[in-house]
């Protein structure tokens, strides 16, 4: 699985990418945005009109194993914060793994 760290993601096949903010953002189109809000995983609009552009935009060039690990590690982080509110509540820190 992808592992995050800082502004590097690492894949299990050791290729390494640097993200800003080491942040993938999916929306409801599945299309995914880096830390500045930049699609970069996306369907190009555009290649309705001009058969010439690839329809498919992959900024990182990410393979489908790599987006398979991106996927597995955000679902990872979803079930890891619906597990701490369950635990911890809402208002207690340790929601975020911060030991107090």
């Amino acid at each position: 699985m992808a592992v995050f760290k800082k502004d590097i993601i690492t894949f299990s096949n050791g290729r390494q990418i640097k993200v800003p903010g080491g942040i993938f953002t999916i929306i409801s189109s599945l299309e995914l945005a880096d830390y500045y809000s930049r699609l970069v995983f996306f369907y190009d609009h555009d290649s309705k009109n001009n058969k010439e552009i690839t329809s498919v935009k992959n900024i990182y060039n990410l393979t489908k194993e790599e987006l398979i690990e991106v996927a597995d590690c955000m679902i990872a982080l979803w079930i890891d914060l619906k597990d701490n509110v369950r635990r911890y509540g809402v208002d207690n820190p340790e929601i975020f793994n911060v030991r107090l």
